[in-house]
Order: C-alpha cells, then sequence, then structure tokens
C-alpha cells in the first residue's frame, strides 16, 4: 500500500469513526431527555467533537434522528418472519408471535417517549411508520395459516402494541405473565373462531 492510499485510508477509518461516535452519542441522548430536547450542541458535547463536526457529518437535524434511528433498530433487532421458520402449529405461531414482540417491547422501554414526538421530525415519523408497517407484516406472516379477516387482523395487531405490553406491566404482570396471558387469549380467540367455520 503506498504512502498516499495509506493516509487517505486511515482518513476515511477516522470519519467513519466520528460518525459512529456521534450516531451513538445522539441515540443515547435520544434516550436520556429526549428527541426534540437534544441540541446539535448536546451532540458534539457527547461525541466529543466541535459541533462544527456534527453538521458537517449531518447537516440537518432530520439527517441524524434518521441515522440514529438506524442505529437503534440494529441495536435492539426486531423481530422478523424467520422466527416462524419450521413452525407450523397454528398455536404455536400465536405463541411465538406474542413472545418475540413482547421481548422486543421489553427491551425498548424508551419506545412510548420517542413515539409521542413522532410528528415533530420528519425521519422519526418514517421509522415510527416503518416500524408498525414490519409488525403488521409480522402479525400477517404469523397468522397466514388461518386465514384471518380484517377485523380479526386488526385486533391482533393492536394487542400486540407496545402500550399494550407496558400496561400489563403496569397492572403487576411479570413479563413471562403478560406474554401467556396473551397469547392465550389471542388463541381462543383465533382457534376457537377457526374451529367454528
Amino acid at each position: 500500500m503506498s504512502p498516499r492510499h495509506y493516509r487517505m485510508q486511515r482518513r476515511a477509518d477516522s470519519a467513519l469513526d466520528t460518525k459512529r461516535r456521534i450516531v451513538e452519542a445522539t441515540h443515547q441522548l435520544h434516550l436520556d431527555k429526549g428527541v426534540g430536547a437534544t441540541t446539535f450542541r448536546d451532540i458534539a458535547s457527547r461525541a466529543d467533537v466541535g459541533i462544527g463536526t456534527v453538521y458537517h457529518h449531518f447537516p440537518t437535524y432530520d439527517d441524524v434522528v434518521a441515522a440514529c434511528g438506524e442505529f437503534t433498530m440494529a441495536l435492539v433487532q426486531p423481530p422478523t418472519a424467520q422466527i416462524f421458520h419450521g413452525i407450523t402449529d397454528p398455536g404455536d405461531r400465536i405463541r411465538t408471535l406474542v413472545s418475540e414482540l413482547f421481548a422486543f417491547h421489553k427491551r425498548t422501554p424508551w419506545m412510548e417517549r420517542i413515539r409521542s414526538e413522532r410528528s415533530q421530525f420528519a425521519a422519526l415519523e418514517r421509522s415510527m411508520t416503518q416500524g408498525e408497517e414490519h409488525r403488521r407484516e409480522l402479525v400477517a406472516a404469523a397468522l397466514k395459516p388461518l386465514r384471518v379477516g380484517k377485523r380479526t387482523f386488526a385486533l391482533v395487531v393492536a394487542i400486540l402494541n407496545f402500550a399494550v405490553y407496558h400496561q400489563l406491566i403496569d397492572a403487576g404482570l411479570s413479563h413471562t405473565a403478560a406474554v401467556d396471558e396473551t397469547a392465550q387469549l389471542l388463541e381462543r380467540r383465533l382457534l376457537d373462531a377457526r374451529s367454528k367455520k
């Protein structure tokens, strides 16, 4: 490797490292104080870079919010349809769906506060909308063998919402109990309806 190429590679690596530090700092600030309360000055201070460096990598706040959203989803890893691979029993698919989504909700206790700010930031609105669509796709994948109607599908999506999970926890249920009770409720509703057809 030539000295010039080596220097260019080191600069590129340094720029990527700086960008990563800015995104991680933004992520932590959003968790600590919320999206709306976080400023470029806060981000620069937390990332230990100049404010101009933050603007260089992210010219608008929406840019850094979008990058933070991507980083956060990679970190918390929402479940994908792969969780149903090899599971053919409808009851087991329902229980897997509830278990995996509620585990995701447990890993993201800050989600409700972030969601409350979605209308203030275009990138946050896009991220939240994508997350909701992802949850609907996951529910559709789980219930595909049952061929449920639109109303039943909407009911399942609503019951598996972040807010419902945390209301169950706030009411005194353990995580395991919340999963069990919700899975049993959905199994009765979905499998009983199927047996009556």
